[in-house]
């Protein structure tokens, strides 16, 4: 009984945290550690109100009367010694590395969490795990008796029993028999003429007729390419001023005493001055 009521501590715990996590929601809604943590919270009430449910003790059912020996006299004689009621054995939960279990954080609080297995050691019969909670990245070492499953019926608590899992087993679905699945064969022959055919009324879906390309006459072209060679002759051997030349106001003079500037103003150009080579002469002075 005694585990039941640290089964029930828990219960009251978890509670007590559900409705502090329910008061938080309602400022921010949209927290997403805290609604995590609700549904974690709220799986794990349901495991603990399941397991109370099942280490809670049953009714024993009442035996049925057995006739007892019969005396010379005929009356029944009571049995000595009552028959009792069976006594319900629970087998232990095996776990395995890489296992997702509910620990309790030693550490901490000391309430169960999300956790992975990462190793057993000990023996078989005190077996010691070391576990790395989902949720915060902490690592404990942890006995049995703080390691609970999940659910509250794990596939592994049935494979202890040695009862199978599921009645029925998975098997990939057949395909259905009158459908015959093979590759697509295309006449390309017969592909071809569909595309060139025009379609019929009765084809469905109707494809726009292919727009003919407009090709130019030949009596068109001749006519281009005959005035591109008129124009080209007149221009031939003319070059640059084939076009004429144009007067330009700023342009100067080519005579002589052409005038720089625009026409008719300034001065004349004047000539440069005759460079003659200097050469120095001593004067003899008198009267000295």
């Amino acid at each position: 009984m005694a585990d039941i009521a640290s089964l029930e501590t828990d219960l009251t715990e978890c509670k007590s945290q559900m409705e502090t996590v329910a008061l938080s929601l309602e400022v921010d809604p949209d927290n997403v550690e805290l609604n995590s943590l609700k549904t974690e919270l709220e799986e794990y009430i349901t495991v603990l109100q399941t397991q109370i449910a099942e280490l809670k003790p049953t009714a024993p059912a009442k035996p049925a009367p057995k006739a007892g020996r019969v005396k010379n006299d005929g009356s029944p004689k009571p049995t000595e010694h009552p028959e009792e009621a069976p006594a319900v054995t629970t087998t232990p939960v095996s776990f395995s590395v890489n296992d997702m279990v509910l620990a309790r954080w030693v550490s901490g609080d000391r309430g169960f969490y999300p956790a992975k297995i990462n190793s057993i050691t000990g023996s078989s019969t005190n077996p010691v795990y070391l576990v790395t909670f989902k949720s915060y990245s902490t690592v404990e070492n942890l006995t049995a008796k703080d390691i609970r499953p999940i659910s509250g019926t794990d596939s592994r608590k049935r494979k202890a029993d040695g009862t199978p899992g599921s009645s029925t087993s998975s098997s990939p679905a057949l395909p259905h028999p009158g459908v015959i699945s093979a590759a697509a064969d295309i006449n390309p022959a017969l592909a071809t003429q569909a595309r060139n055919e025009p379609n019929k009324p009765g084809d469905g879906l109707v494809r726009p007729a292919k727009m003919p390309r407009k090709v130019r006459a030949n009596k068109e072209l001749e006519e281009g390419k005959n005035k591109w060679k008129d124009f080209a002759a007149k221009t031939k051997g003319k070059g640059k001023g084939a076009f004429g030349k144009k007067e330009s106001m700023f342009r100067t003079g080519e005579g002589v005493n052409a005038r720089v500037g625009f026409t008719g103003s300034g001065q004349t150009m004047r000539k440069d001055p005759a460079r003659t080579r200097h050469v120095y002469q001593q004067v003899e002075e008198d009267n000295y």
